[in-house]
């Protein structure tokens, strides 16, 4: 455990059995018409995936075993998380993604539609790696369904991407012309914690041990729960300037390859942020705060055609009217 390992809430959907894993605890429909918004193209299960190497083949499918292997420990282990009494958690592992690329990385759905949040360095640690990376990514739900995103735009300063899952490994659809998905999300918290709140952080550590001085594999899982605290927000900081280092501070434990897990409030499992780094004077994880995602996501709400859909569905104002903190309190240390 890393203070926690996983969590139990009000399910969003069911999880499915690992032979039915290309639609595993999503609902879904065929689509009236091919045009129709969201349709995600239909890849069979077990069929040679696209956009992708043997290597990277052959290491998705071995963390795909994996997770549909630890499913059933992580639900365990959810449902008595904090007391058994949290009904939030578990539909923010539900809805986060782990990249399958070796270098690992993290995501989170923030609508049913399939709208995806993680840090711009997960595809490029400078502008130009960012302008010429390959913007396709294949990542894992914690169940093992696989599917693919598509970077839609980025923001390097702030250290966000903007992802759209477009399609899905699955049973093939009878018309073939693909289906349409509804996806577990996590809603954005209405502001910033009191310092000190309790927080969860769901994400995937890398598997190269760097704290080894030979080179050793660890034993964390693909998926890994923390708990920690929120610890106010950089001194004197530009909250909007990602790039060095995240301006929200946190002490939930993370490793490399946590980069784009989700921060959640534990009272209420809303998103507070996101983790994207650590300082390695203090020990200190820091994470891209709230209020540089509310500017992201309002900036590029044209991008998010069906965003009103899924703020209908959370009973939340669509980004276009996403009010974004303009606090100016500074925390110290």
């Amino acid at each position: 455990m890393r203070n926690l390992r996983s969590s139990i809430a009000k399910a969003v959907v069911e999880s499915g059995p690992c032979k039915t894993l290309g639609l595993a605890g999503l609902e879904y429909t065929t689509p009236d018409s091919p045009r129709q918004y969201n349709v995600l193209k239909v890849i069979p299960t077990g069929s040679r995936l696209p956009d992708l190497t043997a290597s990277e083949r052959k290491l998705l499918r071995q963390k795909q075993q994996r997770l549909a292997a630890d499913k059933a420990s992580l639900d365990r282990e959810a449902r008595e998380c904090l007391g058994g009494g949290n009904l939030y958690v578990h539909n923010g592992l539900q809805a986060t993604l782990i990249f399958s690329q070796y270098e690992a990385g993290t995501a989170v759905c923030i609508g049913s539609d399939g709208w995806a949040l993680t840090c711009a360095h997960c595809f490029g640690d400078t502008e130009e790696e960012l302008q010429t990376s390959d913007k396709r990514r294949w990542l894992l739900f914690y169940t093992g369904l696989a599917v693919q995103a598509e970077c839609v735009t980025w923001d390097a300063k702030r250290d966000l991407a903007l992802l759209k899952i477009i399609a899905i490994e699955a049973d093939a659809s009878q018309n073939g012309e693909g289906i349409v998905c509804s996806f577990p999300f996590v809603q954005l918290a209405p502001k910033r914690p009191a310092v000190n709140s309790p927080i969860i952080c769901i994400g995937q550590p890398g598997v190269d041990d760097l704290e080894s001085s030979a080179p050793t594999k660890n034993k964390f899982d693909f998926v890994e729960l923390s708990t920690g605290k929120f610890r106010g927000m950089v001194a004197g900081g530009d909250w909007q300037d990602n790039s060095e280092i995240g301006q929200m501070k946190h002490d939930a434990w993370t490793y490399w390859g946590h980069s784009g897990a989700p921060l959640l409030a534990e009272a209420d499992g809303t998103l507070i942020g996101l983790h994207s780094s650590w300082d390695d004077q203090t020990g200190m994880r820091h994470g891209i705060p709230l209020v540089a995602i509310q500017a992201f996501l309002a900036q590029h709400a044209g991008l998010m055609s069906s965003i009103g859909q899924a703020a209908k569905a959370q009973d939340d104002p669509t980004l276009s009217k996403l009010a974004v903190e303009e606090e100016v309190i500074v925390l110290s240390d």
